[in-house]
């Protein structure tokens, strides 16, 4: 009849379904005995757990309490190297100390991530971990770290050592404070249950140096772009300061047009001068470790420009109470440029 299969066509049908049957049962074996006893499953969990703030299966996946301990010793010994390397007697010598940290800083940590995967940000609190009495501000941690500016890339390659249970995982991630990638040696561990845990990240003395490194680049770069700035404008605020001191000696305070000349130096002169320096350090890139030596900056040209128009203002006026006010803003832009100064010299100090 037109329309029937015939019982050929059936039977092809039937073992293509069976075929097809088999294939899915066998992915699904495939997929919940092996696939998911995987380094890359658990990564993939990892990631997973972080994204949907799952708690619980973050721990399943992550040996938090062993992380954590390798983490602290390595950070308190990269903290240190960064920031100046040290002789091997010097290291035993400061290495007790660094010990009395270990565990508030160990604690910090764990605060922090747990704080991380459930809520989707790290804290910007001032949280404070105390252990042995010595508080650990995690965000000071976390800032030190270099981990807050993070984010996942890809998995860049797995090596498995079966016989040994474990398994390395290169994780390549951006640090944007860097501005560059890295990739982090994770160690993971194969569980009695099958599963593969991390338990390490072999490289984050490394990833702590790269990320030091990175920023006294950015220091540098600041300093020598801030650095050319203030030159140009000292020398241009030099020469306006001498007409000042050429009007004074060809005439006197007394005089009208001696105030006169001396008022239209500091409104048309040097103020716009101090407005545009401010301006040009406005532009810069600030790096992390440069905002209190910018604030000094910014707060000082804002002094300059304050004491310039209140001495412009007492051309004017002639009232004791203007030249005071404005004199008090002179003194306090000296007593900053004087600890601006001493912040450049110890950063260079470090630098070398």
């Amino acid at each position: 009849m037109k329309g029937t299969l015939s019982r050929q066509t059936q039977l092809k049908i039937f073992f293509a379904a069976v075929l097809l049957l088999l294939a899915g049962a066998g992915g699904l074996w495939w997929y919940f005995t092996q696939y998911t006893k995987t380094p890359e499953y658990a990564i993939k969990m990892i990631e997973e757990s972080i994204t949907r703030h799952d708690m619980v299966k973050f721990q399943k996946y992550v040996d938090m309490d062993h992380l954590l301990d390798t983490a602290g010793d390595t950070m308190m010994e990269g903290l240190i190297d960064a920031d100046r390397p040290m002789s091997e007697e010097a290291r035993t010598a400061v290495s007790g100390f660094t010990k009395m940290f270990k565990a508030p800083v160990v604690m910090s940590f764990k605060a922090a991530i747990n704080h991380y995967v459930e809520t989707g940000e790290w804290g910007t609190d001032a949280s404070k971990a105390v252990d042995q009495g010595i508080p650990i501000d995690s965000d000071l941690v976390l800032g030190k770290s270099g981990l807050k500016d993070l984010s996942f890339r890809k998995v860049d390659h797995v090596a498995v050592d079966k016989e040994a249970g474990t398994a390395v995982a290169g994780v390549r991630v951006y640090q944007a404070e860097a501005g560059d990638e890295f990739v982090l040696e994770v160690r993971f561990v194969r569980a009695d249950s099958g599963i593969w845990r991390a338990s390490e990240i072999m490289n984050f003395h490394d990833f702590i140096t790269f990320v030091a490194q990175a920023r006294q680049t950015h220091m540098q770069e600041y300093l020598e772009d801030s650095g050319s700035i203030m030159e140009k404008h000292d020398k241009s605020i030099r020469q306006m300061e001498k007409k000042v001191k050429d009007a004074l000696a060809a005439g006197s305070l007394g005089d009208d047009d001696t105030r006169s000349a001396i008022k239209a130096i500091m409104l048309e002169e040097i103020v716009p001068d101090w407005q545009q320096r401010k301006a040009e350090l406005e532009e810069l890139e600030i790096p992390t470790a440069a905002g209190t030596l910018q604030r000094l900056r910014l707060r000082i040209a804002d002094l300059r420009i304050a004491y310039a128009q209140g001495y412009a203002a007492w051309m004017d006026d002639k009232q004791a109470g203007t030249v005071r006010a404005a004199d008090a803003k002179l003194k306090e832009a000296h007593t900053l440029e004087h600890e601006a100064t001493m912040l450049v010299s110890q950063v260079r100090s470090r630098m070398k």
